[in-house]
């Protein structure tokens, strides 16, 4: 995943400390996010506008982690969201 990438939320879901695919069916409601206080802090910040090694720098100015797991943490949830369909990637 690219770290000088964009993301953003997309519209069609829902939620602060949990996320619910309100698209799809029934059997998709297994797919649902419960947000740790760093997936939150993350999540709040893809709007398309910050590039996600912003979003990195911003994590461990607030967070007591290292860069390099900020990193991870943050490519790994974004990565989930992703294949989800829950967030798209800003050209």
């Amino acid at each position: 995943m690219n770290v000088a990438a964009k993301f953003r939320r997309k519209e069609s879901i829902a939620g602060e400390s949990f996320l619910i695919p309100v698209c799809g069916t029934p059997l998709d409601m297994e797919d649902i996010f419960v947000l740790s206080p760093l997936a939150d802090f993350i999540w709040q910040r893809l709007d398309g506008e910050r590039m996600l090694d912003a979003i990195v720098a911003e994590i461990v100015a607030e967070f007591d982690v290292t860069a390099g797991q900020a990193g991870a943490d943050a490519r790994e949830f974004v990565g989930q969201l992703l294949q989800k369909g829950l967030v798209e990637e800003v050209a």
